[in-house]
């Protein structure tokens, strides 16, 4: 069964990091709970520290 919009886990094509918005990026200012969508522009990867801006890095998970 697809994941909705809100929920849908996003994973960094460079590092292979998985962001899930049930647990987001509390170390990075990302709390709990933030889709993807509303995940700034400005933030980056945790592991690889590549902008979420950058056409193509980021890909949806398909669950």
């Amino acid at each position: 069964m697809p994941t909705d919009e809100k929920n849908a886990r996003w994973v960094c094509l460079e590092c292979h990091y998985i962001y899930d918005p049930a647990k987001g990026d509390p170390k990075n200012g990302i709390p709990a709970g933030t889709p993807w969508s509303e995940v700034p522009d400005t933030w980056r990867c945790p592991e690889c520290k590549i902008l979420k801006a950058k056409k193509g890095v980021f890909k949806r998970l398909d669950d």
